[in-house]
C-alpha cells in the first residue's frame, strides 16, 4: 500500500517545509518591504497554517482520498480531470524551486563540470522516488530529519554572534498593509506546500490527536522559517538586498573557526541535500496524479515528468530572473486557486458514492 505516517507529515512540516524559504525568498522579501519581511511572510504562513488545519479536519471525518471523494462527486471521468489538473499545477509548482536549486549549487559550490552530469542524479533519484509513490515521500523525511535539525541549528548558532535585532526596528514605519499583502501575493510561489496534504489524504491512519500534532509541526516550521529571516535581516540591515543565495550567506562572518575557514559549508551542503530530496515531493505528486489520470503504471510518467522537467531546466539554464518574474507576479491567481480555493472545496465532495 502506498502510505505515509502522521509522523513522517509532521517531519516534512517541520523540518523539510522552512527550508525552501532560504535562498532567493529572503531577498524577496527585503525588496519589497524591507525590514518588515516578517510580517509579509507571517501573512503566508497563516494563511497556509488555515488551509492545513481545514484538510486535516476533513480527513478526520473520512479515511477517503482526493480521487475517491472526486469520484463519489463527479465520477471516474471528473476524478481523472482534476487529478490531471493538479499535474499539471505540480510540475509547474516544482519548476522554480528546481531552477532556484539549481542555480545556487552552481553558483555557491563552485560546480565546473556540465550542469547537465551535476544534476542528472537528482532526476535519477527522483524518478525511484516517483515509481516508489507517496511512501519514498515518507521514507525519506525519517532520514533526513536528524540532518536538518543538526544542521539548521548550527548556521543559526554560527551566525546569531553577529545578529543586530535593532535592524527589524521600527515595525511597520514606513510600510503601508497594501504593500504588506501585495509582498504576500507574490510570494505564493513558495507556500505551495499545504495543497501536498490533500494528497495524502487517504495514504495514513487518522489517529487521536493527529491534527493538533500537524499544527504544531507546522507551526515549528514556521517559526524556524521567521527566525531564519529575523536573523537574515539582522545581520545585513541595509544591504541584504544585496545578500543573494541567503542560505550561504548567513553564517559567513562567524570567526568560530576561522583557522579552519568556512566550516559552516559543512552545514550548508548537508541542508543542500535535505533541500534535494524536498522538492522531488512535488514530481513524486505529478507522477501519482498522472498515474491516476491515465491508469498507468508509474513508470511510464515517471519517465515522462522528470524527462520533460530535466530538459527544461537544462534548456533555460540562464532564464532563472525571467522564470522568477513571471512566477511571483503573473501566476498568484494559479497558486490560489490550486493551492487555497481547492482544498476548501473538498468539504463539499461526497464522502459516500450516490446510491
Amino acid at each position: 500500500m502506498d502510505k505515509i505516517k502522521i509522523r513522517q507529515i509532521c517531519f516534512i512540516l517541520a523540518c523539510m517545509l522552512p527550508l525552501t524559504k532560504t535562498i532567493i525568498y529572503p531577498t524577496t522579501l527585503v525588496y519589497d518591504v524591507g525590514h518588515d519581511l516578517l510580517w509579509s511572510a507571517a501573512i503566508n504562513l497563516v494563511a497556509e497554517s488555515l488551509i492545513i488545519l481545514s484538510v486535516m479536519l476533513l480527513s478526520k471525518k473520512t479515511d477517503k482520498t482526493l480521487f475517491e471523494l472526486v469520484e463519489n462527486t463527479f465520477g471516474n471521468v471528473g476524478a481523472r480531470i482534476v487529478y490531471g489538473l493538479f499535474a499539471v499545477f505540480f510540475i509547474v509548482a516544482a519548476a522554480l524551486p528546481i531552477m532556484e536549486q539549481k542555480s545556487f549549487v552552481l553558483t555557491v559550490f563552485y560546480e565546473n563540470v556540465p550542469s547537465f552530469i551535476s544534476f542528472a542524479p537528482f532526476f535519477a533519484l527522483s524518478l525511484f522516488a516517483s515509481i516508489k509513490g507517496i511512501k519514498s515521500i515518507g521514507r525519506m523525511a525519517d532520514v533526513l530529519m536528524p540532518i536538518f535539525v543538526v544542521s539548521f541549528a548550527a548556521i543559526i548558532v554560527f551566525s546569531l554572534p553577529e545578529a543586530e535585532f535593532g535592524e527589524l526596528l521600527p515595525v511597520l514605519s514606513a510600510t503601508p498593509p497594501s504593500k504588506l499583502f501585495h509582498s504576500s501575493y507574490t510570494s505564493l510561489s513558495w507556500y505551495t506546500d499545504c495543497v501536498f496534504l490533500l494528497f495524502f489524504m487517504g495514504h495514513y491512519r487518522y489517529e487521536k490527536g493527529s491534527t493538533l500534532k500537524v499544527m504544531i509541526s507546522y507551526g515549528v516550521g514556521a517559526v524556524l522559517t521567521l527566525v531564519f529571516l529575523a536573523v537574515f535581516y539582522a545581520i545585513f540591515g541595509s544591504i541584504a538586498l544585496r545578500q543573494q543565495y541567503t542560505l550561504s550567506q548567513i553564517s559567513k562572518y562567524t570567526t568560530t573557526f576561522s583557522s579552519l575557514g568556512r566550516i559552516d559549508f559543512v552545514f550548508i551542503y548537508a541542508l543542500t541535500l535535505v533541500l534535494v530530496f524536498y522538492l522531488m515531493l512535488p514530481l513524486v505528486l505529478c507522477v501519482h496524479c498522472v498515474k491516476k489520470t491515465i491508469g498507468c503504471k508509474a513508470l511510464y510518467p515517471a519517465l515522462a515528468v522528470n524527462g520533460i522537467l530535466f530538459l527544461f531546466v537544462m534548456l533555460f539554464t540562464r532564464s532563472f530572473n525571467a522564470m522568477q518574474k513571471f512566477m511571483t507576479q503573473k501566476m498568484g491567481l494559479f497558486f490560489i486557486l490550486f493551492c487555497y480555493v481547492v482544498p476548501l472545496l473538498a468539504w463539499f465532495l461526497r464522502k459516500e458514492k450516490k446510491k
